[in-house]
């Protein structure tokens, strides 16, 4: 858990929420990001604005029209920095994905606390789904025990954590009703 103390500027926190909002709108998507940034918040302990900053922006580069460039000029490098360390390519391929997996094994605490949250909210959404039993209504997750497995193999390089623990625990209420 990242409990570092930092001041916390609301206006950039507001802009990076009006931003994807924003570049989110253009594609179509709903608030998961807003999503991302409470979980940082309020159950991982995140307290550095970057990270808070960063996890409200992840899926803008893979998602949005937004550029890496865009990013640093609106906030910061080192906040351009861990959205792109968390994105995967555009439209990518399976070997795409599992580069991208791989990738994750490697990238620094602050991504990994953001990846953490995005797992949370993408897990919950899932068990929500497998619980209503709407799985068919959402075809291009049905290999979710692969999803597991890539998320489980991320954590083993994960600093253990608040975080960690609740991501562990997602997956194995997900694969119980798989």
């Amino acid at each position: 858990m990242n409990t570092k103390q930092t001041f916390i500027n609301k206006n950039q926190i507001e802009l990076a929420e009006k931003f994807a909002s924003e570049k989110f709108a253009e594609a179509g998507v709903k608030n998961h990001f807003l999503e991302v940034s409470h979980i940082l918040r309020d159950e991982l302990g995140v307290k550095d604005q970057d990270i808070l900053i960063a996890g409200i922006l992840h899926d803008t580069l893979e998602d949005t029209s937004a550029t890496y460039e865009e990013i640093e000029k609106t906030f910061s490098k080192r906040v351009a920095d861990l959205v792109q360390e968390v994105s995967h390519p555009k439209n990518y391929t399976q070997e795409q994905r599992q580069e991208y997996y791989e990738k994750l094994k490697t990238i620094s605490t602050g991504a990994k606390l953001i990846k953490m949250a995005d797992f949370t909210s993408h897990l919950r959404n899932f068990i929500k789904i497998y619980e209503k039993e709407e799985q068919h209504l959402y075809p291009k997750f049905v290999n979710n025990d692969k999803y597991i497995t890539q998320i489980r193999e991320f954590l083993n390089t994960c600093e253990d954590s608040a975080g960690k623990e609740l991501v562990f625990e997602l997956t194995n209420r997900l694969k119980a009703l798989l």
